[in-house]
């Protein structure tokens, strides 16, 4: 089974973990209850890693979000068939998923990128220093809900991860699983 980089975390933190696709990542750290109601309050940080990426210089079938001239990306839980020319990135990326109406707030204290709904709505994207290390940020919101997909490579992911907590600490963050994350919706 695959791992995230930042596996050790999640272990030092208490995690319960299952199998998603393949990867060993957690389901929840609390309770999926708790941690879906604080996203859906504030904010919760998820660790995402295990989402296919796509990198592709020709426009996919599948939604993606388009990174500069003839550059996109498609990220998911399945892709489906990939252009002939994608190369898969997964393993390049760690991805976390930053979601809750405080979501803004603490990303503006990580990054000068203007996150204002005017200037980067739901399913844009941009690039942009995060915590000091390049990202990616791609707006997907859940319905209401605020919410980015945040990529960086995976030799950065403890380090950004420690960061977004550190500065979601005042607006009440807590690092949540994916089943918790599957919650929010509802």
């Amino acid at each position: 089974m695959k791992r995230s980089a930042l596996y050790s975390l999640h272990l030092r933190a208490g995690a319960n973990f299952a199998e998603y696709s393949g990867w060993e990542l957690p389901a929840f750290f609390a309770s999926r209850e708790q941690e879906a109601a604080r996203i859906r309050k504030t904010v919760g940080l998820t660790d995402v890693s295990h989402s296919l990426k796509i990198d592709s210089r020709s426009k996919p079938e599948q939604p993606s979000w388009r990174l500069g001239a003839n550059h996109y990306l498609a990220v998911g839980e399945s892709i489906g068939t990939p252009p002939a020319e994608g190369i898969d990135v997964t393993s390049v990326y760690a991805a976390l998923r930053l979601a809750g109406p405080r979501t803004g707030d603490v990303l503006n204290k990580l990054t000068s990128l203007n996150l204002a709904d005017a200037s980067l709505p739901n399913l844009s994207c941009a690039q942009a220093s995060l915590a000091h290390v390049p990202g990616i940020f791609l707006r997907e919101d859940i319905g209401p809900i605020p919410g980015f997909h945040l990529l960086v490579t995976r030799d950065c992911a403890e380090s950004v991860w420690e960061a977004i907590l550190h500065a979601g600490h005042e607006f009440h963050i807590c690092p949540s699983g994916l089943d918790a994350l599957r919650l929010v919706p509802s």
